[in-house]
């Protein structure tokens, strides 16, 4: 029995919302467990910092420790950086994953030099799951 891998989407909620939502759909079909975030049905995606409905009540800080928890419990890390893009919040989550060996992988080739050689680039999430040994 092949056992359930648990991924953490981080990455732009708010830059190409389309293409979140592929890698969100791409985990899923690829039978990952996604433990956040645990939907895409945001407020408005267009917000700096996006918010889940069941979400109002919470503070940043809040719902950032959920995130990391979430991190730090899968077997890898997506990385949704549109354009190469890593804002500072996922800069973090990224250095966070690091810290706690959860590997990070991403479609595109990221524009930091430094962030850039932690992240590995896979064109699919089909692959990354290969590189862990999950396929």
């Amino acid at each position: 029995m092949q056992r359930v891998i648990r991924a953490t989407l981080s990455g732009s909620f708010h830059r190409d919302f389309e293409g979140l939502e592929k890698a969100y759909s791409e985990l899923v079909s690829n039978q990952c467990q996604v433990l956040s975030p645990h939907s895409l049905d945001f407020e408005d995606h267009k917000v700096l910092f996006v918010r889940h409905e069941t979400e109002e009540d919470e503070s940043v800080y809040q719902i950032e420790q959920h995130h990391l928890r979430s991190i730090a419990q899968s077997d890898m890390l997506w990385l949704h950086a549109p354009d190469g893009y890593v804002g500072m919040s996922s800069a973090m989550e990224i250095g966070y994953a690091i810290a706690k060996k959860i590997p990070v992988y991403s479609s595109v080739e990221i524009n930091d030099q430094t962030l850039s050689a932690y992240v590995k680039i896979c064109p699919s999430v089909f692959s990354a799951l290969t590189d862990i040994g999950a396929i």
